[in-house]
């Protein structure tokens, strides 16, 4: 796989493409089975990615409340 084609990967996941490029895309992986299976490995990554929540721990956010108090900054 060329990074030409992991880069427009990334640009169709991000909707980062025109409608052309993203026709032009789809067209593209639909002739070529290796690399529709790496995009969609790219993209079941990608979803499992944006279904992880994320936050602080919250030792950090005491520590940042902290911070802030000491140096007069408003949490608003």
């Amino acid at each position: 796989m060329n990074s030409l084609n992991i880069d427009s990967m990334l640009r169709y996941l991000y909707n980062e493409m025109s409608a052309e490029e993203s026709q032009s895309f789809i067209r593209m992986i639909n002739v070529n089975a290796a690399m529709m299976e790496q995009f969609a490995e790219m993209k079941e990554g990608m979803d499992l990615l944006n279904s992880l929540l994320l936050s602080p721990s919250p030792r950090s956010v005491d520590r940042i409340m902290a911070y802030a108090a000491i140096n007069g900054l408003s949490m608003q």
